[in-house]
């Protein structure tokens, strides 16, 4: 992920500045609209490296937390009890942002279903202007993934027909925007007609992923649920460890523990962690057909003759 985003940064940096460097600024709608997807994306391979950077260490922190459960770190082997306090301490510390990460996911999604939701509303009221659809207006209505979108590896070389497919990209988008809205010179019985059919499309696009998105916010809300508590459960070893003499706790300490003894806290914390990152791989796997379920069923259409 972290690579991969790294090298998804410098394609997007390497495209904004040819752009930037060519002699046509005239721009119009759609390069708008990919200026903007660009920036989107570039921000998004930023934060995605952050991500990365903080799931790397996490992963290293795996090692001594399954010692621990194989009862490894009873022995010197790996550098003990010690170790794995250091690797608790390291885990936490980039748990703690992905945690921030998770929360304000989980209300995007939730408030981008309900601009869908909107959206459609606009589109039947025909109050729709091409000035008001913006980078995720248009995303929604096309769900459109512009080859920028992916990874790419960190030190992959510019590809020689990079400039053409920005063009092609941005001709897709004039020609869906021409769709939208025909010029008034060219607008007759055929091109209201595929108009309506566009929008018609579009607002099953936005319809379909109004549910879609709502269960995806609180998909991330249930993996705050469970990264939370694995998070406090984990604390607990640290805790324990540098506050060895239970009678010398301050009472901050104390409630933390929930006023258990060190024994039970240690334990209890490590089971809930290790229980709540058990549960989660699997509500990885199954929640992409549960969203699909979602999705609201088009009615099929009956042929009379």
């Amino acid at each position: 992920l972290l690579t991969a985003s790294i090298g998804k940064l410098r394609r997007i940096v390497r495209i904004v500045e040819g752009r930037l460097s060519s002699s046509n600024k005239d721009w119009s709608q759609a390069d708008r609209i990919v200026n903007e997807s660009l920036f989107k994306e570039a921000k998004f391979a930023l934060r995605s490296a952050l991500i990365g950077s903080l799931v790397f260490p996490i992963g290293i922190a795996f090692f001594w937390l399954t010692a621990n459960s194989w009862h490894v770190t009873e022995t010197d082997w790996i550098g003990g009890l010690q170790a794995l306090i250091y690797a608790l301490i390291v885990m936490e510390i980039a748990l703690a942002p992905l945690l921030y990460f998770m929360l304000i996911d989980g209300f995007e999604m939730i408030a981008k279903s309900k601009r869908c939701k909107d959206l459609v509303d606009i589109i039947d009221s025909g109050t729709l202007n091409p000035e008001d659809i913006g980078i995720h207006r248009y995303e929604s209505m096309t769900k459109w993934v512009p080859f920028w979108d992916a990874g790419l590896p960190i030190f992959a070389p510019a590809s020689d027909d990079e400039d053409k497919k920005v063009q092609a990209e941005v001709k897709n988008v004039a020609d869906t925007f021409a769709t939208w809205f025909p010029k008034d010179k060219k607008k007759g019985e055929k091109e209201e007609k595929l108009s309506k059919e566009a929008f018609e499309e579009a607002k099953d696009k936005l319809e379909s992923a109004v549910p879609q998105l709502r269960m995806e916010g609180y998909r991330e809300f249930l993996y705050l649920v469970f990264n939370f508590v694995a998070f406090y459960g984990y604390l607990m070893g640290p805790l324990v460890y540098y506050y060895g003499d239970e009678q010398l706790q301050p009472t901050y300490i104390q409630s933390l523990k929930f006023f258990y003894d060190n024994d039970y806290a240690d334990w209890a914390g490590n089971f809930a962690g290790d229980l709540m990152w058990t549960i989660e791989p699997m509500v990885i796997l199954g929640s992409p057909f549960l969203i699909q379920m979602a999705k609201p069923q088009k009615a099929s259409k009956v042929k009379v003759d």
